[in-house]
Parts: structure tokens; sequence; C-alpha cells
């Protein structure tokens, strides 16, 4: 199985999350949009790893059980903003206290069965 393009996509999803909420919130209180500057940035720095894992990381066996799992971790954010959005009775149960753990535990079981299952991995 190539999980090559799936991991390329998941680590560029998963920094893009992780640097424009952070970017975001840090300057939320200097400045009044601060969107407008951690969402770019957000996007190049997804880019980046992105490009990163496609090219460089990816040849490296070791890093490809860590790799899927932020790429797991960025999926599954990415699912519960989108039942959060989509179904409107789980509006009061998905938020960004039960999406993070939720995330994690992918993340978690991803690379267990990517360590498991290195071989398969290709």
């Amino acid at each position: 199985m190539n999980a090559r393009p799936a991991a390329a996509i998941g680590v560029a999803l998963a920094t893009f999350l992780a640097v424009a909420a952070l970017l975001t919130e840090l300057l939320a209180a200097r400045i009044a949009f601060s969107a407008i500057v951690g969402l770019p940035i957000g996007l190049l720095a997804g880019a980046a790893a992105g490009i990163a894992t496609w090219t460089r990381l990816w040849a490296l066996p070791r890093a490809r059980p860590p790799l899927l799992g932020v790429a797991a971790f960025g999926y599954a954010v990415l699912v519960s903003a989108a039942v959060s959005y989509a179904v409107p009775p789980a509006r009061g149960f998905v938020g960004v206290d039960t999406a993070v753990p939720f995330a994690a535990g992918c993340a978690v079981v991803a690379f267990l069965l990517g360590r498991r299952y290195a071989d398969r991995i290709g």
C-alpha cells in the first residue's frame, strides 16, 4: 500500500490547523483580525510540511509511523469539524474539548498500526 499521498496531505492539514490556530490565538489580543495573519502563515507552513513529507521524510522508513500519526490527527480534526458543521444535533457534543482527544486517539492508533505493519507501507 502506498500511503505517501495520504501522509503528505494529512501532515500538511495537521500543520496548517496547528499553526493557524496557534498564531491566530496568540495574536488575538494585539491584532483585531488576527486570522488574516494566522491563516496565510498556516497555509505556508502546511504546504512546506506536506512537500517535505512527500519529498524527503517518506524516504526514511523509521519516520513513516509518526508521519501517519500526524496525518491521522489532521484528518480526525477535519472529520470532527465536518460532523459539527453538517449534523446540527451533534454541535453540542462536538467541540474542541472533544475533537482534540478524539484526534489524539486516532493519531496513536495510526502510529501503532504503522509501526506494526511497517513492511506493508511503502
